[in-house]
């Protein structure tokens, strides 16, 4: 058996650490994306994202000019899509959203 003893100020200190690191990475995420965020977020293009994601039903909201998107929409978005998908039905230009679906 193991008799570990760590002082108060080593805990302190690595509790600290580790919250530092959490908030930073926090901070990092953004709750929305830009087209072009989101284009390097899929690692596709803008028109594939209006043709074959916007018009089967991805939300998106405009301020002024600028198109957004929220990065947790985009997900259950891809989730809910691919989950539809099979091993021989899995390309992105096939997909058409379901009525009543979604």
């Amino acid at each position: 058996m193991f008799n570990v003893q760590i002082d108060d100020k080593t805990v302190n200190t690595m509790l600290e650490k580790a919250i530092n690191e959490k908030v930073k990475e926090l901070a990092s995420l953004k709750y929305f994306m830009t087209y072009q965020e989101l284009a390097e977020y899929l690692n596709i293009s803008k028109p594939v994202i209006e043709d074959r994601l916007i018009k089967n039903g991805l939300r998106y909201y405009k301020v002024g000019s600028k198109y957004l998107f929220k990065k947790e929409e985009v997900d259950q978005f891809l989730d809910d899509m691919t989950a539809s998908m099979t091993a021989t039905n899995n390309d992105l230009k096939f997909f058409t959203k379901l009525q009543g679906s979604i």
